[in-house]
């Protein structure tokens, strides 16, 4: 008797898909989304198109007591200036054959309709290097190697970044380049991801080529990809043509032209010596509230979060409203909870996942995936703003989506937006640094 058994019978089965595709990746958008909108229309002014707000650095101070028949105080004028927010320019490209379009249509022959779902995706990755953005400093630094790499044209080759920066910013099939004591690798430009392992913090890279040179904003002419290229432990990982200079040069008043997240944002002209249209040094009235312990990491307290609270309230007349940080440090504040159950529970608004800090719910705490490590955000509700020029839509001048390139058949579609983050109110922003993160945190 002869046994019919799924072998036997396999050429009768059909494949059985899904119907979407599986992301195998963590994507984020939360902090981005939470800013409100700034009510500031643009303007131009010297610096370019920008929003353009004075900030008053003093009062008159004019006043005094004195003696009778005594001259009057002094009439002194009050001290301000102006400064600008800049829109940043950020895009996310779509090429497409004709070919491709055709053959994803429909739900015969494809998993998706290839054109639309590629669009959703575009939008959507848009959004999240938009979050990623909102932690940075407009300088496009997503990692720091912890060792030395070496380049390889034969063959692939890895990147090593296990400190507390990790891989968390990284992702499959992303272009990197290297900045060593602030200049520009140029014989290793965009170069691409090809895995990650987020436990070992090891990158594997695609086989070191000019590939995507071509597009780079600095150019092939600053030189081929060399094999055998040494990248030194302790440089920047960035976002490919993000951070640039003349001649592969940088420094932190070099331009950005990514959107300036909140490390920028509460800064104290430690990485940007220049912020909004103005050199720091000249106004120290306007910069945020570092509370820090000398690059020396210490555990998370309630004393510290109540120390940032009173900062802010002590340089600005404004009270703290929400607290930004990420999930080590929401586990240590957890840790902190563990033998009081008066705090209100976790909820979840608009995608948020929050926290009280206070009693009553005064301070509403969100914690991002993708914050960066060792640091809580501490700032009133309104006191980090977008300024949109361009809300985020398909670019172009003629109203299409899709543009024909010309003698092929393919076509190009593009999103932009013109925006940035900015503060108008920078003495109200508080920094609490140098926290310990849990040892586990795998990416």
């Amino acid at each position: 008797m002869v046994l019919i058994d799924k072998t036997a019978i396999t050429y009768q089965l059909k494949n059985v898909y899904g119907d979407q595709i599986v992301d195998l990746f963590n994507r984020q958008n939360m902090t981005y989304n939470m800013f409100m909108k700034s009510g500031r229309k643009a303007s131009y002014s010297p610096a370019g198109a920008g929003y353009v707000f004075a900030a008053r650095q003093s009062d008159i101070e004019s006043v005094g007591a004195r003696a009778e028949n005594a001259y009057l105080p002094e009439p002194l004028d009050a001290a301000g200036v102006q400064f600008t927010i800049t829109p940043k320019l950020i895009y996310a490209t779509l090429r497409l054959s004709g070919l491709a379009v055709e053959l994803g249509k429909g739900d015969v022959s494809s998993f998706v309709n290839v054109q639309g779902d590629a669009i959703a995706n575009i939008y959507k990755a848009l959004i999240v290097d938009l979050n990623r953005q909102c932690w940075g400093d407009g300088h496009g630094e997503i990692a720091v190697l912890s060792a030395q790499a070496t380049t390889n044209t034969a063959a692939t080759w890895t990147i090593t970044c296990s400190n507390d920066t990790g891989v968390r910013y990284l992702r499959k099939g992303m272009l990197l380049d290297f900045c060593e004591s602030g200049t520009i690798d140029t014989h290793s430009i965009a170069q691409r991801i090809s895995s990650i392992n987020p436990v070992t913090k090891v990158v594997t890279m695609a086989i070191a080529a000019d590939t995507y040179e071509t597009y780079h904003p600095l150019g092939a002419s600053y030189g081929a990809v060399s094999n055998g290229e040494t990248i030194a432990s302790g440089a920047s990982v960035v976002r490919s043509g993000s951070r640039l200079g003349t001649s592969g040069a940088w420094t932190t008043a070099s331009t950005a032209y990514e959107i300036c997240g909140l490390n920028g944002l509460f800064d104290d002209a430690t990485l940007l010596a220049s912020f909004q249209g103005q050199t720091i040094s000249s106004y120290p009235e306007f910069v945020a509230n570092i509370l820090d312990n000398s690059a020396v990491k210490r555990e998370l307290s309630i004393d510290l979060m109540l120390q940032a609270i009173d900062l802010t309230a002590t340089r600005s007349d404004q009270t703290v409203e929400r607290i930004l940080t990420g999930l080590g440090q929401r586990r240590k504040y957890f840790a902190l909870l563990a033998n009081d159950v008066r705090y209100a529970p976790g909820v979840f608004k608009g995608g948020y996942e929050t926290l009280s800090f206070s009693q009553n719910g005064q301070i509403q705490m969100t914690f991002d995936p993708h914050a960066r490590p060792n640091r809580m955000y501490f700032m009133p509700a309104d006191g980090v703003k977008k300024y949109e020029l361009t809300p985020i839509g398909w670019g172009g001048m003629d109203g299409q989506k899709m543009h024909w390139r010309d003698n092929y058949d393919q076509a190009t579609m593009f999103l932009r937006t013109y925006t940035n983050l900015g503060v108008e109110k920078r003495n109200a922003l508080t920094l609490l640094d140098d926290l310990t993160e849990p040892t586990s945190l795998a990416w």
